[in-house]
């Protein structure tokens, strides 16, 4: 069944790009909604320049869409259900957390639900 044999490899290789605990950072900072490159650098304590290159993997495969307002540029999920299916994903990691502990799990997954819920607006005048 090769067309099976081409899922899986597609789907390897997103799981690849996604695989930096910075990009699942990203990814789940923009499930609150559009973000650009310096707002996303001092929430997460990350260089700008790191946070561009992790956005140029993700826009690679899709998974984050930018569009321009003047002279920003400004990111977004591609699929918002990315980031519930990255946040689903805690409980099945949750019993290789060794030195988490199921409240600092909950916790983690409670903080970045909330996130999603309450978007934060990207000042386009500026």
């Amino acid at each position: 069944m090769p067309s099976r044999k081409i899922v899986a490899n597609e789907l390897a290789h997103v799981l690849r790009q996604i695989s930096h605990p910075d990009r699942i950072r990203l990814l789940l900072k923009l499930q609150a909604g559009e973000q650009t490159v310096n707002e996303l650098g001092d929430i997460l304590e990350i260089s700008p320049t790191r946070v561009s290159q992790h956005l140029s993997v993700l826009r690679a495969v899709a998974l984050v869409e930018t569009t321009t307002h003047g002279q920003k540029r400004v990111y977004r999920l591609a699929q918002p259900e990315l980031a519930a299916w990255l946040i689903g994903g805690i409980d099945f990691i949750a019993n290789r957390l060794s030195r988490a502990t199921p409240a600092d799990v909950a916790q983690a997954k409670q903080l970045w639900v909330a996130e999603g819920a309450e978007p934060e607006p990207v000042d386009r005048a500026a």
